[in-house]
């Protein structure tokens, strides 16, 4: 196994997606330059999974900077073909640091998708078109072993939506019902590998336009999203209506997500807050 290559003028910083103060929020690592537009995929991995972050997003500029943002995003076990919080991480980064001042434009390696970015003070917002989805969803009893819970305690028929990485849907009866989950993460990880559906979220309405939820799409439980910007999307696309969905909570990282629609497009958006570098 060849080594990872540290190079200097690469560009590596951290951020933190959708908290809701200073010290919140789903990590995010950017990877700019250096020789990183050479690296194979399964370099990309093997770089993310070292990282100590829920995702890495490499990006490319093409045409010798001229071109669209090429985002390439990996969780800690899998390539992924959109990362929401990446992506805000991602349209930080391009912002900051001028690379690509011409632009507003990324476009998603692996779907060749249009991401657009805005910002207002220290939030980043990024819309993208819904997804078509034709998959059904699993039955009531299947979705409930893979999430260790009693059929009873899912309230509506769950659903499949999607604005570029399809996420199954189930609504739990109440807030108990959601924190008491025990999901199978390994059958839901093998179960989205057969379904091409990156994973599970569940959720629960709390008032209003507010909801709350967990996303269950890695390994191992100690990797649970705090935030998870593409099932915000996913939700607002299935209830036709704008919301705020807050996550995290229980895991001591508490998380804020906006999903609406303008002019067609499913916008979503949180605070973005750039790490500082270990002493």
């Amino acid at each position: 196994m060849k080594p990872i290559i540290y190079a200097p003028d690469r560009h590596l910083k951290r951020f933190k997606c959708f908290g809701t103060g200073p010290d919140s929020g789903n990590e995010a690592v950017v990877i700019f330059g250096g020789g990183s537009s050479e690296w194979s995929v399964e370099d990309r991995q093997r770089f993310a999974t070292l990282q100590n972050a829920n995702a890495c997003v490499f990006i490319n500029v093409e045409n010798d900077g001229l071109g669209p943002c090429i985002l390439d995003f990996y969780y800690p076990h899998a390539r992924s073909p959109l990362c929401l919080h990446a992506s805000l991480a991602a349209a930080h980064y391009l912002q900051t640091s001028r690379v690509a001042e011409h632009s507003r434009l990324m476009l998603t390696s692996m779907n060749k998708q249009a991401l657009h970015y805005t910002q207002s003070a220290n939030e980043m917002y990024v819309s993208v078109t819904p997804q078509p989805v034709k998959m059904p969803a699993p039955s009531w009893d299947a979705i409930a072993n893979l999430l260790g819970c009693p059929t009873s305690a899912i309230k509506v028929p769950p659903a499949v939506a999607s604005i570029g990485s399809p996420k199954l849907l189930v609504e739990m009866v109440s807030f108990d019902a959601l924190h008491a989950l025990h999901p199978d993460l390994h059958g839901i990880v093998e179960w989205g590998k057969t379904s091409a559906i990156s994973g599970c979220y569940a959720y629960v309405h709390r008032e209003g336009q507010v909801y709350e939820g967990r996303n269950f799409n890695h390994l191992d439980e100690r990797l649970e999203d705090a935030a998870t910007g593409v099932a915000a999307g996913a939700l607002r696309v299935l209830l036709a209506r704008d919301i705020i969905l807050y996550q995290g909570q229980a895991l001591g990282n508490p998380c804020r997500i906006s999903a609406s629609v303008l002019d067609g497009r499913v916008c979503v958006g949180g605070q973005v807050i750039e790490m500082q570098p270990s002493a």
